[in-house]
């Protein structure tokens, strides 16, 4: 029905438009009126009556080309289609050569099940002016809605043909052919319309990508580009096999063909930046870093350079961070351990810094050296030196000093400086040209230091106006907080003081005299709301000071005591698994646990991230 209505509301608005335009179709007061009843019945589905007073109006009015076209129109809704084709014939009778009229009556002709008659009919259509690429185009068109997508394909061809260009109907046949499921014979299609319009690669590849999600479907279109470039080399054939590669994940082969284009235009690397840069957003980065790294090597313009090695930079620290096994949150190794790991990528920010003093890229090479530090090192007064150099380096990137004092602001929460969290958050927050994520995190980072302290009544009303605006990032963390402090402050005050000052410990690295506390309010308030909260915080804090069996039983505590009552049992499950996984490294034990989840909590959110780690641990193929 909304489809339908659409359809005719379009139709009433063309008539309307039609009506106005032309004074040899004005009409009578009453006809007017009784136009417009028609063309409300119509909008309402009530196409009998709209068709009865149509055909009145026609009547009295057989030239108007406004009531013929509505009565066809409902005619057609109705399936009379022996009426409509009577009135078309007696319209040709007067216009014989009416390339529409006679499209028309061919569509009317097969929906009536007379298919000889209706392909005679769009034949005679052709015929009306062959050497009109128009002609073909109408037809073509009826055939198209009709859904007989091979015929509407063999006219476009017989118009090339017929008007001597074989570039002609290049868009609308990729389109029939790729909803045929040819997907070869589309991409030929935008290939010749590639050649024709070279600069039009992005557009060639919007169409593409509407059907590249199948691997049949980018495999078909690879076969056509690959045999275009044997027959000639060409930037923007590269340019399209290479963007082929990408989609299907195979960066080394996109890599091939980005050092080729690269060779060929004579860009000294930038094209390698270019291809490093979707890579990186892409995650693959040791393919990523490989290119970086070639770029550099090569004359490369000197204002990409110091974008080309920042770049490098970030992909070892993200390589790093891939065989970190502190990548997965909570599960406890020694820092020390994971030092190694980053050498290098501390390396190669700290020349960025020499080479490029005082420059955007230096400021950002301090702020990585610092998210290193806190992150990984736990090294808090490095983190703080590192961040300090970023300001000093570059005072006009307001966003990225926007960044920092969040970080330093976590910091300081770190060290348990609760005061200078909050200048830094603080100036964050009432910044008038941060952005509203950076705002958003300043005042929910406000808020958790209002609930460390016990100021709930602050804290919620800070958190309101974060959790307004569901589509904030932060929205979900806000309302979260804000449900679990409502809840808590009134049914157990006391459990979620103690509660507030555990965690406030936990953030500080003091994981034994956290988990303490919290100990004693599972102990001390068993009926309080929090209590699985207070499990899923101990088993965390137990995983970052490497007790994993402890954290193990503590996960399985929560999903065996509360099995009845808490709404955090998926979240349970999951942090199980991955404990298994990353922790203790069991992925036997890993894949059971996420499975219990899929089976247990099947509409969980965290079932699409349980079934991904199935896969990953079972090895199967994406």
């Amino acid at each position: 029905m909304p489809v339908r209505r659409l359809i005719c509301a379009g139709a009433i608005f063309g008539g309307v438009l039609l009506v106005s335009s032309f004074p040899a179709l004005s009409q009578t007061p009453d006809k007017e009126t009784k136009f417009r009843l028609a063309q409300a019945l119509e909008q309402g589905g009530d196409y009998e009556r709209a068709a009865a007073l149509y055909q009145e109006l026609l009547k009295g009015e057989p030239a108007n080309a406004v009531y013929f076209d509505a009565l066809q129109r409902t005619w057609i809704q109705l399936k009379r289609y022996d009426d409509v084709i009577l009135i078309v014939n007696a319209r040709l009778k007067e216009t014989p050569s009416d390339l529409n009229l006679r499209s028309l009556l061919g569509s009317v002709l097969y929906r009536a099940g007379r298919e000889k008659e209706a392909s005679a009919e769009w034949n005679t259509a052709i015929a009306v002016d062959p050497r009109n690429q128009g002609t073909y185009r109408v037809v073509a068109s009826a055939l198209t809605e009709n859904r007989l997508l091979d015929r509407a394909a063999d006219v476009y061809r017989r118009g090339r043909a017929a008007v001597g260009d074989s570039n002609l109907f290049t868009l609308e046949l990729s389109q029939l052919y790729a909803a045929s499921m040819d997907y070869g014979g589309a991409t030929r299609e935008l290939l010749r319309w590639l050649g024709q319009n070279p600069t039009q690669l992005a557009f060639v590849q919007s169409r593409i990508a509407s059907w590249t999600g199948r691997e049949e479907a980018r495999s078909a279109a690879m076969a056509v580009v690959r045999v275009a470039l044997t027959e000639h080399e060409d930037l923007s054939l590269l340019e399209l096999w290479g963007w082929l590669a990408m989609e299907g994940k195979n960066y080394d082969q996109a890599l091939d063909v980005y050092r080729r284009i690269d060779d060929l235009s004579h860009a000294n690397g930038s094209s390698l930046m270019q291809f490093a840069d979707r890579a990186f957003r892409d995650k693959a980065f040791p393919v990523a870093a490989r290119a970086y790294q070639e770029a550099i090597a090569l004359p490369i313009p000197t204002q990409r350079r110091a974008s080309a090695e920042y770049g490098y930079a970030c992909a070892l620290k993200e390589m790093s961070a891939l065989a970190d096994t502190l990548s997965a949150p909570g599960i406890g190794i020694p820092a020390t351990e994971s030092q190694p790991l980053y050498t290098g990528a501390i390396a190669r920010f700290r020349n960025i810094i020499d080479s490029y003093p005082r420059t955007e890229y230096a400021a950002r090479s301090y702020y990585q050296i610092g998210l290193i530090q806190f992150e990984k090192y736990i090294d808090l007064d490095g983190a703080l030196a590192s961040f300090g150099h970023v300001l000093e380096a570059v005072q006009g990137v307001s966003i990225l000093r926007f960044d920092v004092g969040l970080m330093m602001g976590k910091v300081f929460v770190a060290k348990g400086d609760t005061s200078r969290a909050l200048v830094r958050f603080t100036m964050v927050a009432a910044a008038p040209d941060a952005l509203p994520d950076q705002s958003d995190e300043a005042n929910f980072r406000i808020a958790e230091i209002e609930y460390f302290g016990g100021r709930f009544d602050d804290a919620m009303q800070r958190l309101d106006g974060i959790a307004v605006n569901l589509k904030a990032d932060y929205a979900n963390d806000a309302l979260r907080l804000q449900a679990f402090l409502v809840e808590n402050l009134r049914t157990a005050p006391e459990a979620l003081r103690m509660m507030g000052r555990g965690e406030f410990l936990g953030r500080q690295g003091k994981n034994t005299e956290a988990t303490a506390i919290l100990q004693e309010v599972v102990r001390n308030h068993p009926q309080a709301p929090l209590v699985d909260d207070a499990l899923l915080v101990i088993a965390s804090l137990q995983s970052g000071a490497g007790l994993l069996q402890d954290a193990v039983g503590t996960y399985e505590r929560l999903l065996t005591e509360l099995r009845d009552g808490s709404i955090a049992l998926d979240r349970a499950q999951f942090k199980l698994g991955e404990l298994y996984q990353y922790g203790l490294r069991s992925p036997a034990k890993a894949i059971a646990a996420y499975e219990k989840l899929l089976a247990d909590y099947p509409t969980s959110v965290l079932a699409g991230q349980a079934r991904l780690r199935i896969r990953r641990l079972r090895g199967d193929s994406f």
